[in-house]
């Protein structure tokens, strides 16, 4: 069963977490190289964001009986072969899963100019999917 009152609350703490992340959109990359803690809070409300959208898409899975899935990847690609989001939608977004894993497992390589690039033009497709899961849990609930 899905439990709505857990993704709104996930949905909730990644629209707080893009709050953020729209604030620091506003340093160079040159402020950010300079700046270790800006440099954290992109890298680690990255994460976060990432996380709160895979929990979501976990948790649906799961409710539905399709939580077959053997990585991150296969899950956000899982929600849009069920149709909770658009097939083309979870083929843009499918990246994410990888650079959670970057930051979670190999910080070291992260490339803070990749990060700065995602930051100016990638949001949006966290709030794109917080639509598109409002609209499934409208269909469904």
């Amino acid at each position: 069963m899905i439990d709505k009152d857990i993704i709104l609350k996930h949905l909730h703490e990644l629209e707080n977490i893009l709050t953020i992340l729209d604030e620091l959109k506003n340093y160079s990359l040159k402020e950010i190289k300079s700046d270790i803690k800006k440099a954290w809070e992109i890298e680690h409300g990255l994460q976060l964001a990432i996380q709160n959208l895979l929990d979501v898409s976990s948790h649906l899975l799961s409710a539905l009986g399709k939580n077959n899935c053997d990585s991150y990847t296969d899950i956000i690609l899982t929600l849009g072969k069920e149709n909770i989001i658009p097939y083309e939608f979870a083929e843009k977004i499918k990246g994410m899963a990888g650079l959670r894993n970057i930051l979670v497992h190999e910080y070291l390589a992260v490339d803070i100019g990749v990060l700065h690039g995602l930051l100016q033009k990638s949001l949006v497709d966290f709030r794109v999917f917080g639509k598109y899961i409002l609209g499934f849990l409208e269909q469904c609930l």
